[in-house]
């Protein structure tokens, strides 16, 4: 087995290592991809040039093609909570919201506390539409409907 071969043999058990240590974050698994078409190249008698371009590229293209897919796959079934479910909404103001001072609105019969986005008051009675939710308060604008 030449240098080459072994020095291949080694990033490619490196780089299962890491990805191993490094479960479900795809970290390295395109370098031993990479790693292992380079293995075969060298086993083919190819320039070390050839073997490390053939490396990158392959590991680039490995992440291209396979990364979107393993992420969507890894990711899992996301649902949105209730609360993600207010962006969007349209809410009335229940206690005035200052240009610093938070308010309320309440929302689909909950009240929530509230803070305007781009920091304007907003009196009460007045609809705004929900543009985030940070912790337990909602970020909104007033609504032009």
């Amino acid at each position: 087995m030449s240098s080459m071969e072994m020095i291949w043999i080694a990033v490619l058990i490196v780089a299962v290592i890491i990805e191993l240590l490094t479960p479900s974050a795809l970290v390295s698994i395109w370098l031993a991809v990479g790693a292992l078409a380079s293995w075969i190249s060298a086993l083919l008698g190819c320039p070390i040039i050839v073997q490390i371009l053939i490396c990158l590229a392959v590991s680039f293209l490995f992440i291209l093609i396979v990364r979107p897919i393993a992420i969507t796959y890894l990711r899992g079934n996301v649902t949105a909570t209730n609360a993600d479910r207010l962006i969007g909404d349209v809410a009335v103001v229940t206690r005035a919201i200052g240009e610093s001072d938070w308010g309320e609105v309440k929302i689909h019969g909950t009240i929530w506390s509230a803070v305007s986005v781009d920091h304007t008051a907003i009196a009460v009675d007045e609809k705004v539409r929900v543009i985030a939710i940070e912790g337990a308060k909602l970020i909104v604008r007033k609504s032009s409907n």
